[in-house]
């Protein structure tokens, strides 16, 4: 049975395996559900939602944190013909107004632990219905079977739209991170997707016997996939809320026989530097079949680091946006060890171009800016039609990205159009310089910025974590960069830290930065 609607992810494998494994859950809650009891919490959504008058294309809103409530909340809104709103679970009431507000939602579906965050924000929600999650799973042991849910979920089906299928349905509007801008909200139908899920599914080779631990949010476009592609398998999804304790949930992994889990360059980051990884994957960890990285370009450095810990269970790298549904490259395992740091090839069902600044395409080795056309691209941000114009235009979506294609056919980020500084005028890659400053061994994590200088253009600051406090200085970096740089891309500035401001998925917020840097004398 082939989904042809995101929700199809769970109803159609609770009508295959009802009693197979879907979630579990640890703290703060312990729970190991069914396939059968996911679908029934997701209808008891579905019928509240329908109950409250919402209908085909009103937004509902989900302020949740991972677990079955926002699952339910998400494959409920959506089986109600709804668009479901992910939020960030950081947010304050500023920004969860805005966010709400943004969107028009007209529901919002708030969690355990959120309640407090939604009473400070007050009637700066407007007239949006508040509706507690534990309140919709409550009624989980006296739920209707199975079977009379999800029919329940799926009648009263909504005409065709006029792009001629449901499954141009708008399903969600998800917003991008922010770490390099203004959050936008990306409009994706089912078909984007849906498309998308299949295109990861087959590419990683999926089996209903994965045990996949969620360590990202489910309202991040990247932990997202992770639920959807193993429920469109019906494997089990591990919740791990409590990867700031990274060996609880390294126990997790290995307690729960986890097949697979993901994570972003600062997931693995923590794992090489803050726990005994690479130890346990050495001595234990012997489900673990596969793990993936994205959200970000991870350095050389740190992904022969990973690539060690692991031995022989496969390392993909992965390239992706919110804007294309969540992925758009990997790189094969097979071919990790000759081509470390390139992002590979474009996944099923897209293509990926590099093009210079008046769209001619780049010939072999030639950097220009990355576009990507596929079925999993979004239609555009939520009300803003200058942004969408923007980035979305005849040879498909404009990514920010630099890149090049080897002879190979494979794809190397250079760095984004956004931090292409030049200095002294010469032009220079922010990624560059971090990826070196990530071979010192001492060296945890780093982001470089430009800031504005008269003289020089750009004026370079490193902020840096350290993995020994008090180890190095910035003379010492300094002197370690002048053996591998040229001058003019030595930073002017180490600025050591005991951590970088990052978002609730792990992403390094350099626009926090660059407004620190912007407010010094």
């Amino acid at each position: 049975m082939i989904a042809y609607r995101v929700h199809h992810f769970l109803e159609r494998t609770a009508e295959r395996t009802p009693d197979a494994e879907a979630m579990v859950t640890h703290e703060p809650g312990a729970a190991r559900l069914t396939y059968a009891q996911v679908a029934r919490a997701a209808g008891t959504v579905t019928a509240q939602l329908r109950a409250l008058g919402v209908s085909r294309g009103d937004r509902v809103a989900i302020l949740a944190h991972n677990g079955v409530e926002w699952v339910a909340a998400w494959f409920g809104a959506l089986a109600a013909g709804a668009v479901a709103v992910p939020i960030n679970t950081a947010a304050d009431p500023h920004s969860l107004a805005h966010y709400v507000g943004d969107a028009g939602a007209r529901v919002l579906v708030v969690g355990p632990r959120l309640e407090r965050v939604v009473a400070q924000t007050g009637d700066r929600l407007g007239a949006v219905t508040v509706v507690c999650a534990p309140a919709m799973v409550e009624p989980l042991a006296k739920a209707l079977p199975a079977a009379t849910v999800l029919a329940a979920a799926v009648t009263g089906a909504q005409p065709l739209s006029s792009g001629g299928g449901v499954d141009l349905d708008v399903a969600a509007i998800i917003y991008t991170s922010g770490s390099t801008g203004r959050p936008r909200g990306a409009v994706l139908s089912h078909r984007n997707i849906v498309s998308n899920v299949h295109s990861i599914v087959e590419y990683l080779a999926l089996r209903p016997e994965d045990r996949v631990l969620a360590l990202l949010p489910f309202y991040y476009v990247y932990g997202l996939s992770i639920l959807q592609m193993t429920f469109a398998t019906g494997g089990t999804v591990v919740v791990e809320n409590r990867f700031q304790y990274p060996a609880v949930a390294l126990d997790t992994m290995e307690k729960e026989r986890c097949t697979g889990f993901a994570g972003v360059p600062s997931t693995y980051a923590i794992l090489m530097n803050r726990s005994n990884f690479a130890e346990r994957a050495a001595d234990g960890l012997a489900s673990l079949r596969w793990a993936t990285q994205a959200g970000g370009g991870m350095s050389p450095a740190l992904t022969r680091q990973v690539m060690a810990a692991l031995g022989p269970r496969r390392l993909f790298v992965m390239y992706g946006a919110t804007e294309a549904s969540a992925r758009l490259a990997f790189l094969p395992p097979e071919e990790l060890s000759g081509a470390v740091g390139s992002i590979g090839r474009a996944i099923p069902n897209v293509e990926l171009t590099v093009r210079r600044p008046g769209g001619e395409p780049c010939e072999v080795d030639e950097i220009g800016e990355l576009f990507a056309q596929g079925s999993n691209v979004m239609s555009g941000y939520w009300n803003d039609p200058d942004e969408t114009a923007r980035v979305l235009g005849p040879y498909g979506y404009r990514t920010g990205d630099l890149a090049r294609r080897d002879a190979d056919g494979r794809f190397w980020l250079v760095g984004r159009t956004r931090d292409m500084l030049k200095v002294g005028g010469h032009r220079v890659a922010a990624k560059e310089i971090e990826d070196v400053i990530l071979e010192h061994a001492g060296v945890h994590e780093c982001a470089v910025i430009g800031v504005p200088d008269e003289i020089l253009g750009d004026r370079l600051i490193a902020y840096v974590v350290l993995k020994e406090p008090g180890a190095l200085d910035g003379k010492a970096l300094g002197l370690f960069l002048s053996e591998r740089l040229p001058a003019y891309k030595i930073p002017a500035l180490f600025d050591l830290r005991a951590e970088l401001p990052k978002n609730e998925s792990g992403k390094i917020m350099k626009e926090t930065l660059r407004a620190e840097a912007a407010a010094q004398p």
